[in-house]
């Protein structure tokens, strides 16, 4: 639900493994291509903004995913990146770059489970300014971590290995979600709020979290706020078929939503709004808005 709490919280990397001596060219090419390498680090930041990078191939697109937060607003800038056993650079469109070359961390901790996981330390340039210079960012180094898929021979440590589990997500038995979206990946812009009510007696706490999604200059934008709010902000009702939502700052205004028909689909409509790190306020509900509401909240298996 707190994307850039997750993301700032996984600290992965990557190197590439080593290939056999004895391997022929083609073999060696092609265990190139199934290491996997990810790597994770921060850099110093001001004015009460936190930011991390991570890394990460996903089927071998390889993309750098920066991710600042400010309270509950955060931003995610998301660009193709390129990994060699020691480098790592990619280009976040005019608003900043990244070219570090890293290496593991001296007597640093490292594991071995299947994939070789350890700290690192990074060195070179990076540099980054956020729309209407939010945020600027600048270093020459940092340290993080890096994780190594499969792990290679000669890892130092062992340990047991770990077990892929495939993510499959699942709703419980109680609570709501409702879901409002206006954009389309075709159009290249997307506006969407999502709203989580575990369910419970009394007072308690659900979920809100809305993104401004553009892709732009070769990267995908994500900027918005996400944080949780009082039960009372969610007023619901599955079986009328509508839902009221006046959530805290720094969103501001309430959106109501009417289902039409037994498909859960409905209208969004009302003065819901919400600011964006480096941009003007977003509107979150009318006419453009498609909506709907289902029982449950989702749940990892």
């Amino acid at each position: 639900m707190w994307r850039a709490l997750v993301l700032a919280g996984v600290m992965l990397a990557g190197l590439l493994a080593l290939v056999p001596a004895l391997a022929t060219t083609a073999s060696a090419r092609l265990a190139e291509r199934e290491v996997e390498r990810e790597l994770i680090f921060a850099v110093p930041a001001e004015g009460g903004f936190r930011d991390a990078v991570w890394v990460t191939n996903n089927d071998g697109d390889i993309s750098a995913t920066l991710i600042i937060s400010k309270d509950h607003q955060v931003a995610y800038y998301s660009a193709p990146a390129k990994v060699t056993a020691k480098r790592v650079t990619a280009r976040f469109g005019s608003l900043g770059e990244l070219d570090f070359t890293f290496a593991p961390k001296p007597n640093g901790n490292t594991r071995c489970t299947g994939d070789e996981e350890g700290e690192a330390t990074f060195e070179g340039t990076f540099a980054f300014t956020g729309e209407n210079e939010y945020v600027h960012l600048e270093a020459d180094r940092a340290e993080g971590s890096f994780q190594i898929s499969p792990e290679p021979n000669g890892c130092r440590q062992t340990g047991r290995p770990r077990r892929a589990v495939p993510y499959r997500p699942s709703y419980s038995d109680e609570g709501a979600t409702l879901r409002a979206r206006a954009g389309s990946p075709q159009q290249g812009v997307i506006r969407e709020i999502d709203v989580y009510d575990a369910g419970g007696r009394g007072l308690h706490r659900v979920g809100v979290s809305a993104f401004l999604a553009e892709e732009r200059e070769g990267m995908s934008v994500q900027r918005g706020v996400s944080g949780p709010a009082r039960s009372d902000a969610f007023s619901w009702s599955l079986a009328k078929g509508t839902a009221t939502l006046r959530p805290p700052a720094p969103f501001t205004g309430s959106a109501h939503f009417v289902r039409h028909g037994n498909n859960g689909h409905g209208t969004w409509t009302g003065s819901l709004s919400m600011p964006i790190l480096g941009g003007e306020p977003v509107e979150l509900a009318g006419s453009a808005f498609r909506a709907f509401i289902h029982k449950g909240v989702p749940q990892g298996e």
